[in-house]
């Protein structure tokens, strides 16, 4: 099972080195192929994405506990998003104390157009696999992601079978 293991994990390194494979993957849930702002950091991709998962729009005190964040960071991401058109800021109907913040319709368009290329790019990668190796794939990967929280990278990187590794300062066992 050690050759089994060892082919399958060669193969998923050489999907990682596709970088068309590796740039959509990475980019799928922070928005970053939303049309290439320059000056459109992570925070602000994060929250974009957000909003655009909440349609109605999230008050600033949501958009803070649902990212983590300072108050104070989302109101200066806001800020700098609405500066170049991708959110507007909207008086609460219920309560007049309360602004709600959504995408604009640049912002909604800019979301859409990620959107379609996820699905166009989802398609010409899994298009080569029938419906039910997609299915079977899918059950797969779902099992993977469950064990790969148990994976202790630092007993990867100092158990190395009691060989007498050259040593590489800061970095455990250097292996070749």
């Amino acid at each position: 099972m050690s050759d089994q293991s060892r082919e399958l994990f060669n193969s998923f390194g050489k999907l990682m080195q596709n970088r068309v494979f590796l740039m959509a993957v990475a980019h799928q849930h922070d928005m970053a192929g939303m049309g290439g702002h320059h000056g459109t950091g992570r925070g602000q991709l994060r929250l974009l994405q957000l909003l655009a998962e909440s349609p109605a729009g999230l008050t600033n005190a949501e958009i803070a506990e649902i990212l983590d964040i300072r108050p104070s960071s989302v109101s200066a991401t806001i800020n700098r998003l609405e500066e170049v058109g991708l959110v507007e800021r909207v008086p609460s109907k219920t309560d007049k104390r309360v602004v709600i913040v959504r995408l604009s319709e640049k912002g909604q368009k800019m979301a859409d157009h990620r959107d379609q290329g996820v699905d166009d790019l989802s398609d010409q990668l899994f298009g080569c696999l029938s419906a039910d190796e997609q299915v079977m794939l899918q059950k797969l990967l779902d099992k993977l992601a469950q064990h790969a929280p148990e994976l202790d990278l630092h007993d990867f990187m100092t158990n190395q079978r009691d060989h007498d590794w050259p040593q590489r300062p800061g970095w455990g066992r250097r292996w070749f």
